[in-house]
């Protein structure tokens, strides 16, 4: 989302929660809702990656053979590509919505040991969604449509890791179900300890539930592009 839509989105956002405070129905403070959400445009705006765009060009032209003949893994290649532009979203689209919300809401600015598990939670936050998009890219060698794909999977992360809305307001049993999913910790995560609901132990656990989901993802991302370089074999790739 360029910087310009996130701001009209937050717009529209903000209009949204101000009617439902306005209503009565809201039963915490608004402007906690506001800055999580805009917390939640900060970091989908740094992590965001589009590895199947990246793949399903590169098979629909056939120059993905090249990229296998490169010394290094084609993980890797795609991997130190989106860090590039990831730097690039974060400084361009995540830190202007950041600046926004310091300037015109109400948002508490966290301790210094909290500031720095932001931006440590922010790069593991990224490496899971990358595992991620990896793993979802593989149907690329199938349909040959990255668009849909990561049309697909960006809907369901925004939904499930709390960017759309507020996790802490779920009820219970919803709650709960969303915490057996890996999307909390790519943004849910990080957004709790920007706002110093998350310190200490509870900062470590964040981490820990990053590492442990990117390994998981990692490897279920390793078994697919095994299965997806057969397929090129077989077709005479």
């Amino acid at each position: 989302m360029s910087l310009v839509a996130s701001i009209l989105y937050l717009v529209m956002v903000y209009a949204i929660w101000t009617a439902i405070d306005a209503s009565g129905q809201l039963a915490v403070p608004l402007s906690g809702v506001l800055t999580y959400v805009l917390l939640g445009q900060v970091v989908s705006n740094s992590v965001f990656t589009d590895v199947e765009g990246y793949l399903s060009e590169r098979v629909r032209e056939g120059t993905i053979v090249n990229e296998l003949k490169r010394p290094v893994s084609l993980r890797l290649q795609i991997y130190c590509y989106l860090i590039g532009k990831t730097l690039f979203n974060t400084l361009t689209k995540g830190l202007p919505v950041l600046v926004i919300g310091l300037l015109f809401l109400d948002m508490q600015t966290p301790s210094m040991l909290n500031a720095v598990g932001f931006v440590v939670a922010l790069l593991l936050s990224f490496n899971l969604v990358f595992a991620f998009s990896f793993l979802t890219s593989m149907l690329v060698f199938w349909t040959e449509i990255g668009w849909g794909i990561r049309a697909m999977r960006s809907n369901i992360q925004d939904v499930f890791s709390g960017v759309l809305f507020p996790l802490y307001l779920l009820p219970a049993r919803v709650a709960y179900f969303f915490d057996l999913l890996p999307f909390q910790a790519m943004a849910d995560g990080p957004i709790r300890i920007f706002t110093m609901d998350a310190t200490g132990m509870q900062m470590l656990n964040i981490f820990g539930l990053q590492i442990f989901w990117i390994i998981i993802i990692a490897v279920l991302g390793e078994l697919a592009w095994r299965k997806a370089k057969k397929k090129m074999t077989v077709q005479g790739g």
